[in-house]
């Protein structure tokens, strides 16, 4: 990974993220107060180096809508399926108020996803988002994510 941000709405809705030197994300996410509707974002990009970005994946849904999205997108359910083993993370709506903890979760390397996103000398570009559906359609956010690297492949 080359560059990474994110932003929470601290004191309701806290992430703490963790990036370990084999790769892997930690987060933990603390949530004091139950969300009644929530909404994820998630916006995945890839770039080479003379090309301009172009989108793999695009989605902005209900959080307990997102579990059946992955389920249907043979490249995203592995990664599903990795992220409910290791942690507590949930798809529910409401989004209950607790404490929930990944740790080091890393994606397996013969992943599809990760051959679909490697570029040589191409960059990604991991956008996301988990907002708050307010009176009138209107999103309050509670934590946003940016994420930039590069796939490596190594030869053993």
């Amino acid at each position: 990974m080359r560059y990474t941000n994110w932003t929470d709405d601290r004191p309701r809705f806290e992430v703490n993220m963790t990036f370990s030197n084999q790769n892997g994300i930690g987060s933990i996410t603390t949530i004091n107060e139950e969300i009644s509707s929530p909404i994820s974002s998630l916006l995945i990009e890839q770039q080479s180096p003379k090309e301009k970005k172009r989108v793999i994946y695009n989605v902005t849904t209900k959080l307990c809508t997102l579990q059946s999205i992955f389920n249907s997108v043979p490249l995203f359910k592995p990664v599903k399926e990795n992220i409910l083993k290791q942690s507590n993370y949930t798809f529910s709506c409401p989004l209950k108020k607790g404490v929930y903890v990944m740790n080091n979760m890393r994606i397996n390397p013969r992943n599809p996803l990760l051959n679909l996103m490697y570029q040589v000398k191409g960059t990604f570009f991991v956008r996301g988002a988990l907002s708050a559906e307010m009176p009138n359609e209107i999103l309050h956010s509670l934590s946003t994510y940016f994420i930039t690297g590069r796939i490596i492949r190594k030869n053993c």
